[in-house]
């Protein structure tokens, strides 16, 4: 897939803020660019040096627990940000389009009207499955996402992957996003592990659900690296704070909480 393509030329030809820290990977530097306090912070816990802007250890553990490279993670403040930095890297108000499949997750809808990007509504089948007939004759030109909740919000339920493999084999022309938030939830694989075989294939997933992490606000996006390195561009230098790295890397070691607290949701739904 030729990438430059489908990405907006000022976003490709972005040159990013960077710093010292971005080369590094390291927690014990210091760097003078960039006018911390040494003074401390006066917490129990010092936060006045900057975080790693790129969350190197975090992405070293997903990568294990996803069984992915590091390089096809983008970490974002909730996966709001990632659905928001998509639109802005991909869409123009007078030139693109976005696929959504309504009832579904509602800041596919903000995020696009928040950037004045038109939406295309393919509803689902009176079975809350795919209407993929319908998605595929909605795309057209101008199409440069697809949005697919699975498992979906609000009604629970997997989206048949059959459809989904269909869109990902005629959809070549801009990106499918599969938002994967409950997938800790289902029996069903990960389409993290499609990646390779579907180049334009966007996965998303959460922190917030099964691991309860909700107030953190860890999102994930996962895609192939060329795409990782154009969320990196167009982020917040250091979109996830040091406290928020210190307790997320704590409950990522945590594996007997999520088994447990997935074990007891799943009951208590029955």
């Amino acid at each position: 897939m030729d990438y430059k393509k489908y990405i907006l030329p000022h976003i490709w030809n972005l040159k990013p803020y960077s710093s010292a820290r971005d080369e590094f990977k390291g927690s014990d530097g210091i760097f003078l660019d960039a006018n911390e306090n040494p003074m401390g912070s006066g917490l129990e816990e010092n936060y006045n040096r900057y975080p790693d802007p790129l969350q190197w250890q975090i992405k070293g553990q997903l990568a294990q627990i996803k069984n992915c490279s590091e390089d096809e993670i983008f970490l974002g403040n909730g996966s709001d940000e990632a659905i928001d930095l998509l639109i802005r890297m991909t869409c123009t108000t007078d030139a693109s389009s976005i696929i959504v499949c309504p009832p579904t997750y509602g800041m596919y809808e903000v995020s696009a009207a928040i950037n004045n990007v038109p939406l295309t509504k393919v509803n689902l089948t009176s079975e809350y499955q795919l209407n993929t007939d319908a998605i595929l004759k909605a795309i057209d030109s101008t199409t440069r996402l697809i949005f697919i909740c699975s498992p979906n919000n609000p009604t629970g339920n997997l989206m048949n992957r059959e459809d989904i493999y269909k869109i990902l084999d005629s959809f070549q022309t801009g990106f499918v996003v599969i938002d994967e938030a409950y997938i800790d939830f289902s029996n069903e694989p990960s389409f993290i592990q499609e990646l390779d075989k579907f180049p334009q294939l966007i996965v998303l997933q959460t922190l917030s659900k099964a691991y309860g992490l909700a107030s953190l606000r860890l999102g994930m996006a996962f895609a192939n690296p060329t795409i990782i390195k154009l969320f990196n561009k167009i982020k917040p230098p250091y979109n996830i704070g040091g406290a928020t790295q210190k307790l997320v890397q704590k409950a990522l070691n945590s594996s007997h909480f999520v088994t447990e607290s997935i074990q007891q949701l799943k009951i208590n739904k029955e």
